[in-house]
């Protein structure tokens, strides 16, 4: 899940829960849009 709050839109982050893990804490767009590569490919077991 991602919040954008005040504080996010004005730092231009991103604040990311997880199900399983709970809070991963507040992270740049680009760092997000890697995290989500990365559980894709590691879902995918390199296809």
């Amino acid at each position: 899940m991602l919040i954008i709050g005040e504080k996010e839109a004005g730092d231009g982050t991103v604040s990311v829960r997880e199900h399983a893990q709970g809070d991963l804490g507040s992270m740049s767009p680009e760092a997000f849009t890697e995290l989500v590569k990365q559980r894709i490919a590691a879902l995918l077991g390199g296809l």
